[in-house]
């Protein structure tokens, strides 16, 4: 059982790639006349996703690598993407995105309060200049934003 877990983010990833292969191409479709639709990218990247998944796994049993010890510290990450997209729904991707920004920086980087925001409003500025006023990219506003 350990040895299969030492495989579970690749086996992760190949079920993922192959869910975005599957939706992009029954769902959104690859090819519309003579330009992309909207699956190409997802199936493509899902597919190049599980691929290299398959071939991680194939490298690691040829090579008889042993199962790892889990470190609570990796799961850090995937709790602080979760907690983007907890934030999302409430507040929208753009507050969310900065809050836990700075919440990385101030606790996990260990920088000052001051460097942390900065940095923060330098991203926001940043992101918001690019996305929203040049590219006119819509951001979601969360339950709040609909709210107001």
């Amino acid at each position: 059982m350990s040895y299969l877990l030492s495989f579970i983010i690749e086996i992760i990833g190949i079920l993922t790639g192959l869910f975005y292969v599957i939706m992009g191409v029954t769902k959104y479709g690859l090819w519309a006349g003579i330009t992309i639709n909207g699956g190409f990218m997802p199936a493509v990247c899902g597919g190049l996703v599980s691929i290299l998944c398959v071939l991680q796994i194939i490298t690691k049993i040829k090579k008889g690598v042993k199962p790892d010890t889990f470190d609570p510290k990796a799961m850090v990450p995937v709790a602080a993407m979760v907690l983007i997209l907890v934030c999302n729904a409430l507040i929208g991707l753009l507050p969310a995105c900065m809050a836990i920004a700075f919440l990385w920086i101030k606790f996990i980087e260990k920088y000052s309060w001051k460097t942390s925001l900065v940095v923060t409003v330098i991203l926001y500025l940043a992101t918001y200049g690019i996305f929203k006023l040049w590219l006119n990219v819509p951001f979601p506003t969360g339950l709040i934003g609909e709210l107001l």
